[in-house]
């Protein structure tokens, strides 16, 4: 079974967070020179809990959010965008 993520839309891209083993944030910058950065998430792995405390964190509607898995067509086709990348600050 596929590990559960959150997606997060925001102006006219996704970001992601991911609750494997190594639970983590994919994040899009727009406008910045570093488009995508990669940071460790310290939250719930719950992914209801997960969605809300992300939310909130961002003083965002989490209805705005989707809870799904990491076979979500749009994770599968964007999730090599931040393969390059390493966490920051690193566990």
């Amino acid at each position: 079974m596929a590990c559960p993520i959150i997606i997060r839309r925001h102006d006219g891209v996704q970001s992601y967070l991911v609750l494997d083993d190594n639970p983590r944030e994919l994040l899009r910058h727009v406008g910045f020179a570093e488009p995508c950065s990669v940071r460790p998430w310290l939250g719930s792995a719950d992914p209801e809990e997960a969605r809300e405390e992300w939310a909130e964190m961002l003083a965002e509607d989490p209805d705005n959010y989707i809870v799904t898995d990491a076979d979500h067509r749009d994770y599968c086709l964007e999730c090599s965008s931040w393969d390059h990348l390493k966490m920051w600050p690193e566990r």
